[in-house]
């Protein structure tokens, strides 16, 4: 035993020697990606100076005897560890100190997989919202497997967070009917005929449908894996697709839409004058609370005539059958123009 340690150091201290790298704290000189040794920590060698320490070196070992570095991980572990790999038999011993590095990786590797194979589970009883982030890849097949109950889960541990996630349907007409009056007085006031509002107005509703569509379709259901964006993603439409019947979670909550209203009201000025801004966007808006009020209807009311009926069926089609198709709301205009009708209305249609 006592024969191996000793060859053992030797080994390291002349693969040191190679290498240029004699003492704890000297710098050694390799490139990027080399096999290099570090300093043997329980060598007598490191009692003297490191000129002393080279000398000596040079005098126990052979420069021509070619002998391979020790792995990097070897040589970098704990003091400890390599101690007890010397305690091994010399041949059992030796393998273990020249494949250590490729253990080790053969182990992280088997961690790695082990740690993807195991599926996170989320439990209903807790808030959700930072769970879901950890789905990863499942989130899309989670968020799209729905729950029909009229009783929503809870969202955050913070009751003040959880309470501004909840809206009562009939807080979106009581707060943005009066800001929709507002908006077309003020273009009246401006010079406008009645007649002319009432177009402009129009024209704000036609353009909310098209704005409907392109957020329900490209950004409601883009698909997300990352922890962050499944979080977000959770927030913003998927706690609907999973909870389709939570009707304190279907409205957009007012405080929401008004921070939104600020870059639609300048991008609306972008393609109108002064005075022909407020009509437009207050006909967006008015489409806005349309779509929402009849949002929840279509979820929960019980329409008996068409087209209601029709809308109705339309959109639970959308949840419960072909998530990818159907984005319309108040309206299968858009996906009839863009060809997103779900399969059995095409073929009617045709």
């Amino acid at each position: 035993m006592e024969d191996y340690r000793a060859n053992a150091i030797e080994k390291q201290n002349y693969t040191e020697l190679e290498h240029g790298y004699v003492g704890l704290f000297d710098r050694p000189r390799f490139e990027r990606g080399s096999t290099i040794s570090c300093a043997w920590p329980f060598s007598a060698l490191y009692a003297a100076s490191p000129e002393k320490r080279r000398k000596k070196l040079q005098t126990k070992t052979n420069p021509n005897k070619k002998i391979t570095p020790l792995p990097l991980p070897i040589c970098h572990c704990n003091p400890l560890v390599r101690e007890i790999l010397l305690l091994f038999p010399r041949r059992i011993g030796s393998f273990l100190l020249e494949h250590f590095s490729q253990i080790l990786r053969h182990c992280s590797w088997i961690l790695e997989m082990v740690a993807q194979e195991e599926e996170f589970t989320v439990d209903l009883n807790k808030p959700l919202v930072f769970q879901v982030g950890h789905l990863g890849e499942q989130y899309q097949e989670w968020v799209h497997q729905p729950i029909v109950s009229k009783e929503g889960p809870r969202f955050f541990g913070n009751n003040v967070l959880e309470f501004l996630t909840r809206t009562k349907w009939y807080a979106v007409p009581l707060i943005w009917l009066p800001v929709v009056f507002w908006l077309l007085t003020t273009s009246l006031r401006m010079g406008h005929r009645l007649s002319d509002v009432a177009l402009m107005a129009a024209l704000g509703i036609l353009i909310w449908t098209l704005v409907e569509y392109v957020l329900h379709r490209f950004l409601f259901h883009i698909n997300t894996n990352s922890y962050w964006a499944n979080t977000a993603h959770y927030l913003l439409h998927g706690c609907h697709h999973k909870h389709p019947m939570d009707g304190l979670r279907l409205v957009f909550p007012p405080a929401a839409t008004a921070i939104l209203c600020i870059p639609f009201w300048n991008l609306v000025g972008l393609f109108t004058t002064a005075s022909t801004t407020p009509a437009v966007f207050g006909g967006g808006l008015l489409g806005y609370v349309m779509y929402d009020c009849t949002h929840y209807y279509l979820h929960h009311g019980q329409p008996s005539h068409d087209p209601a009926k029709h809308l109705k069926k339309y959109h639970l089609n959308h949840h419960f059958r072909i998530q990818d198709k159907g984005f319309g709301i108040t309206s299968s205009l858009w996906d009839i123009v863009f060809g997103t009708l779900p399969p059995q209305i095409s073929a009617k249609k045709a």
